[in-house]
């Protein structure tokens, strides 16, 4: 029973989990994060779980070459998966101990008679140079598949923003995301924490004002827990940045977990009051006030109801509607999205996001400014919800507009609009 304090075993375990029970990986290996496994185990559990998850497709493809699906195990399945990945991606790993591992798996884990199955499967394609090789007459499949990429969510990107967006989009899946947070300027200037910082951690400047990039690890660092940075890609920093409140107004974050967003707007209003921060959730309101407090913020008003419900008419200087998305530009951090993609109901998120997007309009004073934000780059999500709202409400004008794919900076896929309500009452 050894093996289950091994790197791989753990890994297998894991990945089980995801596909076989539809647990979150980044929930798992956040919890692996926390345990006392050494930093070299972590760093390859970490690999080859993401890896496997992000090349499911191309794996499972290859898989179904060495056996019948239909009558093996989905756990060994998966054993195969993470086998396969080790093998074509992972170079420094042996290929002896790949195989040598996963026999032991299957055999004390699995069933011990399908054990043979593993180790005659993993030599031939030790022995074939070509196994990984594929080639289809069609290149927009062949694309999708060798980044294990679904075809019709590739089709839908490619109607909506083109080919060469669409093909930068799907390689861009498998890139690895940055190590990336946001100086928490209430307790240091972002400029002090480079100088101070940049060579314990190997920092390089994103491009947010106040985001910064690492390579190395800083989760549960001291610089984390101390409260002077908070984890936030690139993109997601950008929008407290578009919207820019100044101290002293008052502000609203109609959907505020885990809080990233949130606790900037606190640090650019200098932590004075108005600011409310509104959560759905019970359970992500404690991811809040975690953050919150460890942050050092002191003047943040947290509420938790539906957001639809707020009825302050005419009342925030600024609103910021980080709105409920279907994720499809986080691919690279939860490529399970990706996999998972046509299970997300969009036309429910679509309408949700146009009745969030009234209640904010409601609740904004004549002459304020709204922020609209999704981590997706579904058109219909994005500048289609803008463009209907607008058509809407004629008062309401558009100061800027981004729409971030994620490839240009390595950074999430994001869209953020800035709109203003007319200061005359129509």
């Amino acid at each position: 029973m050894m093996i289950k304090k091994t790197a791989r075993y753990q890994a297998w375990e894991i990945l089980v989990k995801v596909f076989q029970q539809k647990q979150y990986s980044n929930i798992l290996l956040n919890n692996l994060a926390k345990s006392n496994l050494d930093v070299k185990s972590k760093n390859f559990i970490f690999a080859l779980v993401h890896g496997t998850i992000k090349n499911k497709m191309f794996l499972d493809y290859l898989t179904k070459k060495l056996i019948d699906f239909r009558k093996t195990p989905i756990n060994l399945q998966i054993l195969l998966w993470m086998s396969l990945y080790q093998i074509h991606f992972m170079d420094r790993v042996q290929g002896y101990a790949i195989t040598n591992e996963a026999v032991e798996i299957a055999k004390t884990f699995v069933e011990p008679k399908i054990a043979g199955v593993v180790n005659a499967s993993l030599k031939k394609v030790l022995a074939t140079p070509d196994f990984f090789t594929i080639s289809f007459n069609d290149q927009e499949k062949e694309l999708c598949l060798l980044h294990s990429f679904p075809f019709e969510l590739f089709k839908q990107i490619k109607n909506d923003y083109g080919l060469e967006i669409a093909t930068k989009i799907v390689q861009d899946s498998l890139q690895i995301p940055t190590i990336s947070f946001r100086v928490n300027t209430l307790k240091i200037e972002t400029n002090k924490f480079y100088e101070q910082y940049q060579d314990e951690y190997g920092l390089s400047h994103g491009i947010a004002k106040d985001g910064l990039i690492a390579s190395k690890a800083i989760v549960n660092s001291p610089i984390y827990q101390n409260g002077l940075i908070n984890i936030q890609d690139q993109a997601s920093i950008l929008v407290g940045e578009i919207a820019d409140p100044k101290p002293n107004m008052n502000v609203l974050d109609m959907c505020s977990a885990p809080g990233g967003k949130l606790t900037h707007l606190a640090a650019l209003m200098q932590d004075t009051k108005y600011l409310v921060g509104n959560e759905i959730s019970v359970h992500k309101m404690h991811l809040i006030e975690e953050n919150i407090q460890r942050l050092g913020i002191k003047n943040i008003i947290l509420k938790n109801q539906d957001a639809r419900k707020f009825d302050d008419q005419n009342f925030f200087d600024l609103i910021l509607l980080d709105a409920p998305c279907s994720g499809f530009g986080v691919f690279k951090r939860k490529p399970e999205i990706k996999l998972n993609y046509n299970s997300i109901d969009t036309v429910s998120l679509v309408q949700l996001q146009k009745e969030l997007l009234e209640t904010a309009y409601f609740n904004l004073k004549n002459g304020g400014e709204l922020v609209y934000s999704t981590c997706t780059i579904n058109k219909a999500e994005c500048s289609d919800q803008i463009q209907n709202f607008i058509n809407q409400h004629q008062d309401m004008k558009i100061i800027s507009e981004k729409q971030i794919f994620g490839f240009e900076n390595n950074t999430d896929g994001f869209y953020i609009c800035k709109l203003k309500k007319s200061d005359k009452i129509v």
